[in-house]
């Protein structure tokens, strides 16, 4: 019996509840959601966090669907789980190697632990201003470098879809004795179909997926899985229980579960529709005058091409402009825009209308544009640690004007949001080019976030700290 089934089962039996959720599942209360299956963790429904019963075997039932060895489902996210992650394997005060282009929970990740940071970073492709894959040679190099770094996470696929050579970066980072996590946040659907294999099945220690980002699964739904060996399982499910709630919701455990039992049964016949449409769409597009469509370049080990990036950057249009052309005339709302490109984030839930709609809309758009002369993006430099991302958190800190921040470290993070990736962190050096980044970035609608800062002002550490006089 699957949970769902258990639940539907409980909600027709009679039993009245004397305990949590307050609602005690009336439905004559208005609510979207089916609140007659909605209950805490009574008597034959297990306990997510020390699973014996009905949750085990459906976790255990994903982790055979998946290729792990112990799979958790997640209730707060992605994020949850990274922040579980890192904290199991790492100790305070330790060097983690990181890619640059984490999501920001990773570098929340490191402040809560307290740790140093090594980035890698991967090479810019100029004409798209992405970043392509991080290379195996580059992982062995740098860990051969900091031979302090024992734990290894990166991104794979990025934003745009980009993936690395997980497997080769696996034997790299084992080979020195260390342990890779991998935030897959966008690509549980990887290791089906066409498309490539997922980090889990590459041999990655940690992979992290949002079930909700590309599989039938709702909003803040995920999965962690796990390769036994070199972690420790039991510290892993310590620390799954202190970052995600008490009280997981039985409602998104459900769906987890139906969302792995309807690929079991049905992925033979999904996955193929899937890819036969995006190699549909790519055909309606392949003429494009103006626009253009990401594909894989040397710079790239390989692309999930569910993840379809429109390129501005010989046009008279900003990526954000775009967008709101797409949004405003077409009614297609697209997943995020930059300085010169959108995205369009697909799924096996993606109908042959709404991918028509996508290209017919580009078509249309593309028939009334200028051409311009490409401007490449340069890439920025990385910043200059002072300290690490816990002791500016944690020291006194002072606003000032943007131009009069030139020079001290910086106690806030900014970052364009989607996708997250933190463009200045706490504890590293403000410079002109940074804030020319940002400048020009909301000059072409690009959202900048922070934590503290305002755009006239932005937070920084106050002169007579220690950190400020290493500078």
């Amino acid at each position: 019996m699957t949970l769902f089934q258990k639940l539907k089962e409980y909600s027709g039996s009679g039993f009245y509840s004397f305990h949590m959720p307050g609602h005690k599942r009336q439905t004559s209360f208005p609510s979207p959601l089916p609140l007659e299956l909605d209950i805490t963790e009574i008597s034959g429904f297990d306990n997510l966090h020390e699973a014996e019963g009905i949750l085990k075997d459906a976790m255990e039932g994903a982790a055979a669907f998946f290729g792990a060895d112990r799979s958790f489902f997640l209730v707060n996210g992605s994020s949850g789980g990274i922040l579980a992650a890192i904290r199991a394997c790492t100790k305070r005060g330790d060097t983690i190697l990181m890619a640059r282009g984490c999501h920001k929970a990773v570098y929340h990740g490191v402040e809560l632990c307290g740790l140093k940071t090594v980035y890698l970073q991967a090479e810019l492709i100029p004409e798209w201003g992405i970043f392509g894959s991080i290379s195996p040679t580059t992982v062995a190099e740098t860990m051969d470098a900091h031979p302090e770094c024992r734990v290894v996470l990166l991104t794979s696929p990025t934003y745009e879809g980009v993936l690395s050579d997980i497997a080769s970066i696996a034997e790299e980072v084992h080979r020195r004795e260390g342990i890779l996590i991998v935030d897959e946040a966008h690509g549980a659907h990887l290791g089906m179909g066409e498309f490539p294999p997922s980090a889990i099945q590459c041999g990655a220690d940690i992979v992290i997926q949002s079930l909700h980002k590309t599989l039938p699964s709702p909003t803040q739904t995920a999965i962690m899985h796990i390769r036994c060996g070199r972690i420790v399982e039991q510290e892993v499910q310590r620390q799954l229980a202190v970052f995600q709630t008490s009280s997981p919701s039985y409602l998104f455990l459900g769906a987890m579960e139906a969302c792995v039992e309807y690929l079991k049964k049905h992925k033979n016949h999904i996955l193929p529709k899937y890819t036969a449409l995006l190699r549909e769409f790519y055909a309606r597009t392949s003429q494009l005058k103006h626009l253009r469509i990401f594909y894989p370049m040397e710079e790239v080990y390989a692309h999930d091409r569910g993840k379809i990036l429109i390129g501005t950057q010989e046009t008279n249009l900003t990526g954000p402009e775009l967008a709101r052309m797409l949004r405003e005339k077409f009614l297609l709302e697209t997943e995020m825009s930059t300085v010169n490109t959108v995205l369009a984030m697909t799924s096996l839930c993606d109908s042959e209308e709404g991918l028509r709609r996508l290209a017919d809309a580009l078509r249309s758009i593309d028939a009334g544009l200028k051409k311009q002369n490409l401007t490449a993006p340069e890439e920025m430099t990385l910043p200059n640690a002072v300290c690490t991302i816990e002791q500016a958190v944690q020291s006194e800190k002072e606003a000032v004007f943007a131009e009069n921040a030139i020079g001290r470290i910086s106690a806030d993070y900014f970052w364009a949001y989607p996708p997250g990736i933190p463009l200045l962190v706490p504890g590293e050096e403000i410079t002109a080019e940074i804030l020319e980044k940002m400048k020009i970035m909301r000059r072409n609608g690009v959202e900048i976030h922070s934590a503290y800062s305002l755009e006239e002002r932005i937070f920084v550490l106050t002169l007579d700290t220690e950190f400020s006089a290493m500078v």
